[in-house]
């Protein structure tokens, strides 16, 4: 293959589009364009295309996006709409948000069904501002599927890697269940062996490649478009910046572009797309715009370097304008400088372990100011309002030496990665004690010893009474909640900071990347002082105005519009109507005024009805781990379990089961549903669901899971009230199976629960081991298990043939003195409830 990379000849050259720049706004033009039959030329100053995408964690918000409609994730367009209008206020813009709303679908599917770049949910991801009103706690975003660099050939060194300090010896670490296995390699075998996998990997390519070739993240995005550009014929042009623009007759017309062999008219006939990057890295934009930089060098953006505001420049050139009028001008981020042996400074952003447990945020002062779980965005905002006029904003994130080990600080890795280094070039701070970091780093030592002596006795409680750290949904995923509970901790951010060594690092001002850009209409087009659109010249990326007006409601919301805007602007320039477009999907979303209640059949998943076939049923190989019977008496494997209660209006007990059975097989769904009931006898009105895990650590992820859903168990719409608790089986009982494998049935379902004091918890279960054969032989415990939450109490389920069966049986056990077990009434407290129910269709249990 040619390297299309090679320089043009200085003879003026022709295409339909040309788009300047190479991020994802770019090339989602590019390969929209190609795909519609326009020969495309994408011009990149850089020397490596990619962009500030290339080194991003590739999250792209997307409402109603098909990913989270397969998993039956349905909302209406009015929901994003309104959280869309609530959050930015006076600066929404309902023409560009319903523009935005309705082709963000449509282009996820386009890329899905034409091209290499395919994606993987983040249903489990919510919006940042949960007490919003329409926020979601799920459905709305999406990301690059992880993506195999050698396909793109010899144009492989071309793309630009990820941010060193990003990544572990060059390669790229994705976010979720990858980061978490990076951060148990030390503590879990398996999490060991994926890690190990991964470097092997990473070090073959290294040996034949010279850089990793499985991307993720950003990166992978950049590949898989890239990848797809270049097989439509698309021309990727780096060393090339645009350095003015041809006009005629009112009309964009092209580029000059810089070449080695000197500058080169491009003649566009259907115009020219301006994605450069915006002005992360221009010091007189940055003056004009950044009220924080006076001089223009006072904002250390993560953005890439040679984006300098070229785009915004042509564009005003050319009659464009920049607006100038949002709430925040720049997508701001903590950053901290790193230090480089080449003597250069990277700008690292903290997007991670703010929201872990042990880590708080203090001026010079030695206070708090923010929530430290709270976006990036957000909590740069709160130092900005902290900070008094005329002193820098810049802060220290603190920690002790138990948190830097098991999650890193910025830059620094965890364990077993060396803080030698980190403390040699002064970037980590550390003391022995809080008044010694305090002395290293400038803090008032006697602030930040009381701060840090409040922060521990919240963390103690579980609740941050002054910041709200852990409130939201937004807060609690991006906590960890799985290494919380081992610890016993109350909320999933909060820890204490008590471990000595103590070490901080400086966060300064900076940003991802800028939303002020060049104002456009709906179709993307540049528009002029008077609103009107300059023919041929459309923006992308961050050179076009951000269409949230500095506000920063979710994340994705930089990468989400600028794909969804440059396929806009593809179908404009090749004068394709979106809307009767053969290349778009219009089915793969719902509309606005489309039922959200599709009908479901009881064994039909939302990925059957999608046409994707459903999951097998769980087996002895599954990934619940769950085994066949096992005998009593023997030594089985300990499950965990959820009951899930979940009360209902009158007459919507079918239609909630048959939820409740989809959300369960769905394919992200971790653990098995064992039964599904509903109350008889008891409290009425009331579903219970009870779903078993092999390991604790698969039901904290789907407890997290359904908690951020949109709508859990599928019947958020009309569940009144939900409540979730956690258990452990007895160590010695076999783990619940379904009637079908276990025997064991109704239809009468007695499920108590019992109160046990204090020290009572293992002489109930080893009286429960001697006590419960002969009581099976009566009837058959389902199972008994203790809580892992709340009060000290176990509950047990007992299958009977019918009510006067139930009767019958306990009074002849009583009789027999075989139940209940003898000293075990002293154990437990008087505190004892029984509720009588019945399977539902849907219930393994029958």
């Amino acid at each position: 293959m040619n390297r299309q990379m090679q320089a043009p000849s200085p003879k003026p050259q022709h295409c339909d589009l040309l788009v300047v720049g190479s991020g994802a706004g770019a090339l989602s033009a590019a390969v929209t364009a190609a795909h519609l039959g326009l020969k495309v030329i994408v011009v990149e100053k850089d020397a490596q295309y990619g962009g500030t995408t290339a080194w991003s964690g590739g999250w792209m918000w997307v409402p109603r996006n098909p990913l989270a409609v397969e998993a039956g994730l349905l909302e209406r367009i009015e929901k994003p709409l309104s959280y869309l209008r609530r959050e930015l206020g006076e600066k929404f813009d309902e023409s560009r948000a319903l523009a935005f709303l309705t082709n963000a679908p449509r282009m996820v599917e386009f890329f899905r069904k034409n091209t290499a770049l395919q994606f993987i949910d983040g249903n489990a991801i919510p919006d940042f501002h949960g007490h919003t009103i329409d926020a979601a706690t799920g459905g709305r975003s999406i990301c690059a599927a992880p993506f195999d660099a050698r396909q793109l050939g010899e144009r492989l060194h071309d793309l630009k890697p990820p941010l060193h300090e990003t990544t572990l010896w060059g390669m790229g670490i994705a976010s979720g269940a990858e980061l978490r296995h990076f951060l148990n390699a030390l503590h879990k075998p398996a999490s060991f062996w994926h890690v190990a996998k991964l470097l092997l990997r990473h070090g073959r390519d290294l040996l034949l490649h010279r850089r990793g070739t499985r991307l993720v993240n950003g990166n992978a995005l950049i590949g898989g478009l890239a990848k797809s550009a270049l097989d439509l014929g698309v021309q990727i042009r780096v060393n090339s910046p645009a350095v003015r623009l041809l006009q005629s007759e009112g009309r964009v017309t092209g580029a000059v572009v810089q070449t080695p062999q000197g500058e080169v008219s491009i003649h566009a006939r259907c115009g020219v797309v301006l994605a450069t990057g915006g002005f992360p890295h221009d010091p007189a934009r940055k003056q004009q715009l950044l009220p924080h930089a006076p001089t223009g060098h006072e904002h250390w953006s993560a953005g890439n370097r040679s984006n300098t505001g070229d785009g915004l420049r042509l564009g005003e050139s050319a009659g464009g304008v920049v607006a100038g009028d949002l709430v925040q001008a720049a997508a701001l981020a903590p950053v901290s400088l790193v230090p480089r042996e080449d003597g250069s400074v990277a700008h690292f952003p903290h997007l991670i372990e703010r929201a872990k447990p042990g880590l708080i945020a203090v001026t010079a002062q030695g206070q708090r100011f923010a929530n430290e779980a709270n976006s990036y965005h957000d909590f740069m905002q709160d130092l900005l309002a902290a900070t008094p006029t005329g002193q820098p904003p810049e802060a220290w994130l603190v920690c002790d030496h138990h948190f830097i080990r098991y999650y890193g600080l910025g830059a620094v890795k965890p364990a077993p990665m060396p803080l030698g280094p980190w403390l040699k070039n002064a970037y980590l701070k550390r003391g022995q004690s809080l008044a010694e970091l305090a002395q290293a780093c400038g803090i008032d030592a006697q602030a930040l010893q009381a701060t840090v002596q409040r922060y521990n006795a919240l963390a103690q409680d579980g609740k941050d009474r002054d910041f709200g750290k852990g409130e939201t949904p937004y807060n609690r995923i991006q906590g960890d909640a799985i290494n919380a509970t081992r610890r016993g901790l109350r909320n999933p951010c909060m820890g204490p900071i008590e471990r000595g060594p103590f070490y901080a690092v400086k966060v300064v001002m900076g940003s991802l990347g800028t939303f002020a850009g060049l104002r456009v209409n709906d179709h993307a087009q540049v528009i002029d002082t008077q609103g009107q659109a300059i023919p041929g010249l459309y923006a992308g990326g961050n050179d076009l105005s951000s269409m949230m007006g500095g506000h920063y409601p979710a994340g994705g919301i930089t990468l989400g519009p600028a794909m969804t805007f440059g396929f806009i602007a593809a179908h404009h320039a090749a004068g394709h109507d979106l809307d009767s477009s053969p290349l778009t999907a219009k089915d793969t979303a719902p509309q606005a005024s489309t039922d959200m209640s599709p009908p479901v059949s009881s064994n039909m998943s939302p990925r059957t009805r999608s046409g994707v076939h459903a999951r097998p049923p769980l087996d002895a190989g599954s990934k619940s781990g769950m085994t066949a019977p096992l005998h009593t008496h023997q030594k089985a494997h300990t499950m965990y379990y959820e009951l899930a209660t979940m009360t209902l209006p009158f007459g919507t007990a079918g239609q909630a089961a048959t939820n409740v059975q989809a959300f369960a097989s769905a394919p992200e769904a971790q653990g098995e549903l064992l039964g599904c009931w509903f109350t008889d006898i008891g409290v009425l009105n009331q579903m219970i669901v009870l779903r078993g895990f092999a390991t604790l650590d698969a039901l904290q992820a789907e407890r997290e899971r359904t908690q951020q859903s949109a709508s859990p168990f599928g019947c958020g719409e009309i569940v009144q009230t939900l409540e979730q608790h956690s258990y452990k089986g007895f160590p010695w009982m076999k783990p619940v199976r379904p009637s079908a494998e276990s025997g064991i049935t109704g239809p009468v379902y007695e499920i108590r629960t019992y109160g046990i004091k204090t020290g009572g918890v293992q002489p109930t279960i080893d009286l429960w081991e001697q006590y419960v054969p002969a009581r099976d032989k009566l009837s058959p415990c389902v199972v008994a298990m203790v809580a892992l939450d709340g009060p000290l109490r176990f509950t047990n389920i007992w299958a009977y043939d019918s009510l006067n069966a139930r009767s019958q049986i306990r009074g002849e056990a009583v009789a027999q003195g075989i139940w209940p077990p003898k000293g075990g009434p002293a154990h437990l407290t008087t505190n004892m409830v029984s509720t009588i129910a019945m399977p539902t269709a849907v219930s393994p249990l029958k």
